[in-house]
C-alpha cells in the first residue's frame, strides 16, 4: 500500500527531516538514508518500521531541514580549484599570477561553506525514534484510508463471486437430466431400445451424476468467500487472503473440470478473471 509520512527532529545544532514513503510491493523491503555521521541509524530504523510495517517497499530518509547553530569552514579545494583558474586566465592575459596574502583571503572567505556537527546517534536516538514514530503514524493513518477504499471494492467482487457461484450450481442442476436425454436420443437414433428405467441407463446416468456434481466445491467456496469477507476487517489479515485466494482458485478450477454446461464454463472463467483481480489488490494490503 502506498503512504506518506513526516516529522522533523530538533537537535542542539540541527533540525532534521523525516520523511518515509511506501509504494505497494507484496513483501516488507526497507531502505533508510541518513547522515553519514549516525552508521547505527539504518540498523535502528529498519527496527522501528519493521514493527509497524508488514509490506510495502519502504524508503525512509534523514536530511538536514534546517540549521540553527552551524559553523562554518573553509573549502581548501575550492580555493586551490579557484586559483588555478585565475592562473591560467592571467596566462591567457600575458600576466603572471602573484597570490598575496588578501587574495587568499578573499578566495577563502568567498568558499566558506556551512558545517554541521552531528551529535553522537546513542545519545539522540530516543528523540530520532520519536520522530520517526510520528512519521509512521502519519503514513498508517494514509495506508489505512486506502486500505478502506480497498476493502469496498473487494467487498463489490465478493458480491460478483457470490453470485457467479449460485450460476455455476444452477446450471450444473440441470446437467443429469441433459445427458440422461441426450444418451437416450443416441440410443434411439442407434436403434437400440432401451428407456430410462433400464439399469444400464440408471447405472450410467449415477455415475455422469457424480463425476459432474459441484456440491462440495459449492459449500467450500461460500465458506471461502464469507471467511474473505470477514478478514477484511481485521488487522494484518493480508497474508490470510493470499491463502484462501489460493483456495477460491483452487475450487473454481476443481468445478472447471467438472463443468458439463456451457454457461458454467463461462462463469468458471470470469470467476477466474475476478479472483485475479482481487489477488491483485490483496498483494497491496496489510
Amino acid at each position: 500500500m502506498t503512504g506518506f509520512g513526516r516529522a522533523e527532529i530538533n537537535l542542539p545544532n540541527v533540525r532534521l527531516s523525516v520523511e518515509i514513503a511506501t509504494v505497494n510491493q507484496k513483501n516488507l523491503q526497507v531502505s533508510v538514508f541518513g547522515p553519514e555521521a549516525w552508521a547505527a541509524l539504518e540498523s535502528a530504523a529498519s527496527s522501528w518500521i519493521r514493527g509497524r510495517l508488514q509490506r510495502g517497499k519502504v524508503t525512509a530518509r534523514v536530511t538536514q531541514a534546517a540549521a540553527s547553530a552551524t559553523q562554518r569552514q573553509w573549502d581548501h579545494e575550492a580555493v586551490a580549484n579557484s586559483l588555478d583558474e585565475l592562473a591560467k586566465i592571467a596566462q591567457l592575459c600575458g600576466m603572471k599570477l602573484t597570490a598575496d596574502g588578501e587574495l587568499l583571503l578573499r578566495l577563502a572567505e568567498n568558499s566558506r561553506r556551512p558545517s554541521v556537527i552531528m551529535p553522537d546517534f546513542a545519545e539522540v536516538e530516543a528523540v530520532v525514534k520519536a520522530a520517526f514514530d510520528v512519521a509512521l503514524d502519519n503514513l498508517v493513518l494514509m495506508r489505512q484510508a486506502e486500505g478502506v477504499s480497498l476493502a469496498r471494492d473487494l467487498n463489490e467482487r465478493l458480491t460478483k463471486m457470490t453470485a457467479m457461484v449460485a450460476g455455476m450450481e444452477q446450471a450444473e442442476k440441470s446437467a443429469p437430466a441433459r445427458h440422461r436425454d441426450a444418451m437416450l436420443k443416441r440410443l434411439k437414433d442407434a436403434g437400440l431400445s432401451l428407456d430410462a428405467s433400464d439399469d444400464r441407463v440408471l447405472k450410467e446416468l449415477a455415475l455422469f451424476a457424480d463425476r459432474s456434481d459441484i456440491t462440495e466445491e459449492v459449500v467450500r467456496l461460500r465458506s471461502h468467500l464469507a471467511q474473505f469477507s470477514d478478514e477484511l476487517g481485521q488487522p494484518n489479515g493480508g497474508r490470510k487472503l493470499d491463502f484462501l485466494i489460493q483456495e477460491l482458485l483452487r475450487e473454481v478450477n476443481t468445478i472447471g473440470s467438472k463443468a458439463s454446461e456451457i454457461a458454467t464454463t463461462k462463469l468458471v472463467l470470469e470467476a477466474k478473471t475476478e479472483i485475479e483481480r482481487i489477488r491483485e489488490q490483496v498483494q497491496n494490503m496489510e
